[in-house]
Order: C-alpha cells, then structure tokens, then sequence
C-alpha cells in the first residue's frame, strides 16, 4: 500500500470520526454504508482526476447558519490535505499546523524567551478576518509552485474557488477561503510562508505565529519600529489589516495576550480575553438549551461538558482553571 492508498483510508476514518455525531439524514451516514461497495471506484475516479467538488451547503438552525462541504467532499478534501502537507512549504514557526507543537508549545516556547530577560518589548497582533480576505489567485499561484500534481493541484484550484448553494442559487465568493476544512490550516501557513522565513532568520528577537496570529519579542525599540513596519508592508501587499482590537504594542511590563495566556515577567495566567470568551459562551450554552426546549439535566450535562473542556485547556495552558471556571 503506498502513501496516496493509506492516506485515503485515514481521510475515511477521519470522516467516520469527525462526523460521528451527525443527525440520521446526514449525507455521512449514506456513504458509510456504500463505502464497502463504492469507496475504490470513488477513489480511482479521484485518481483520475475526473472528481468534481460540489457547491457547499448553507445550513440554518436556531443558533444561526453555516456552510459546509458535502461528506464525500469532506473525505476528498482530507485526502487532498494528507496528499500535500509535506509538499507545501510550511514555516517550523508556524506553529498551528500538526506537528509543530500547537498552541501549548508555543506558550512554552514564548514564556522561554521572556523569562530569559532579553526582550524588554513585545508587539502582539492578529489579521482582521483572515480567512475572509485571502485572494484565491494569489494563494493558488503558490500552491501551482510546489505541487507537481495535476490531480492534487486540480482539487486545491476546485477547493479556492468553492461555490455556495442558497435556495437553488450558486454563487462564489470573490476572497476568502472557507473554514471547517482539512485544507484550510494548511492554505492559512503557506500563504504567510514567507512572512514566517524573513522574522524567523533576523537575530536578536522572537517570532512566532498561530495561524493569522503574530508575536514578536524584541531587544530595542528600533528592533520593534523595524519588524512592526515590515509586518505591516506584508500586510499591505497581501491585502490585510491588523484588528485593532487584539494588538498590543509596548513594554512587556504591562503584559500580553497569546492564545489565550497573559503574559507578564511575573508569570502567565489566562488573559482577560479568554475568561470573557468563556463567560459568553457558557451564557450561549444555556440560551441555546432553552430554544431548543431541552431538560434541565440535559442543559446541565451539555455546560458540564464544556467547563470540563475549558478546564483542560485551562490547566495545558497553565491557568488555574479551579478558581477561573466559576468566575
């Protein structure tokens, strides 16, 4: 069996997993039970390069609308994504993409740097809607530079410029790249690539990014000026802005927000940010239980099951997830 035949049956069990709580009408559960019968001819027409995405569905509920990809769709896609992660340049500091350690590392790795006391300064940022605002030329231009593949290549083009289907109406956005899929990680590091390989060779500070989430540790002022301006002329040119909202750009003294870790020489707690972040989302769990007409104990069952969620993150990230859940 070589890689292409393993990662087709990972993409499957994946799938399986991903979508294991699906309502009984779901698409899923209509493939899995043909998978036995239709799973090789599936795979040999992807092969092929004869397979066609369909236009993603828009969902409405009670707690508002999304899209989504279609099950077999979600599985081709997957495959896609196992196929290219080892073909597609993707930065060591980029540190969202499997592999490189996640968000835990890298609050290990950032509290390293600042306890070590040479970055008196500190720059923290993060792209309004980056997801929203990617051009899809641009990122296939890229994606066309490093895969040899025509099938693979085919699949990342039918992936960038997905369409939606509304009521019986099909429209593709101009930008953007949708979330929920295999792909999209891996689109969002190589995009920024090369924002990644300038920072991460200059001497004297630290970098790193989780997906369109930037940190930079610095000695000097004038290291700080320099790395904000150049930050900002990649921005520029990829058709990006900062979200004014979550930048933070002075002494490490008055301390900063990195996924969801406040950072001061002192020590690390969870930023106000991610206490507020979970405060609303507990509120939403109750809201949504109510419209739904469900029972008190299911209600309770379903916020347990959150804070118990939280509470692991919390304590991974090196809160105090006992006295910050309540609050």
């Amino acid at each position: 069996m070589n890689k292409a035949d393993s990662d087709w049956l990972a993409a499957y069990v994946w799938l399986k997993a991903r979508r294991r709580h699906a309502p009984p009408n779901a698409d899923v559960w209509h493939l899995r039970f043909h998978w036995p019968q239709q799973g090789e001819a599936l795979y040999q027409q992807v092969c092929r390069g004869n397979y066609r995405l369909q236009p993603m569905q828009l969902h409405r509920s009670h707690d508002g609308r999304w899209i989504q990809w279609c099950a077999q769709d979600a599985l081709v896609l997957k495959w896609v994504a196992l196929q290219v992660e080892s073909q597609l340049p993707m930065h060591e500091r980029c540190v969202h993409i499997k592999g490189r350690g996640g968000g835990r590392l890298s609050v290990r790795d950032v509290w390293r740097a600042l306890a070590s006391g040479h970055y008196p300064f500190v720059y923290r940022t993060d792209i309004r809607g980056y997801y929203r605002h990617i051009r899809k030329e641009q990122l296939l231009g890229i994606v066309r530079q490093n895969l040899a593949d025509p099938v693979l290549t085919d699949l990342v083009g039918q992936y960038l410029y997905y369409s939606i289907e509304d009521g019986g109406d099909n429209f593709t956005p101009d930008q953007g790249i949708c979330r929920g899929c295999a792909l999209s990680p891996l689109m969002g590091a190589v995009l920024l690539y090369h924002v990644d390989s300038h920072f991460a060779a200059l001497e004297g500070i630290y970098y790193a990014r989780y997906m369109d989430d930037f940190v930079l540790l610095t000695r000097t002022r004038w290291q700080l000026r320099r790395c904000v301006k150049k930050l900002h002329e990649f921005f520029n040119l990829g058709g990006f802005e900062t979200h004014p909202d979550k930048t933070q750009l002075w002494r490490i003294e008055h301390g900063f927000d990195w996924l969801g870790v406040w950072f001061t020489p002192a020590g690390t707690t969870i930023a106000p940010r991610a206490l507020e972040n979970h405060r609303v989302q507990r509120l939403r769990l109750y809201e949504q239980a109510r419209r739904r007409g469900l029972s008190m104990t299911e209600t309770t069952e379903r916020v347990q099951a959150y804070e118990a969620r939280w509470n692991i993150w919390a304590m991974r990230m090196g809160g105090n997830p006992a006295s910050l859940a309540s609050k």
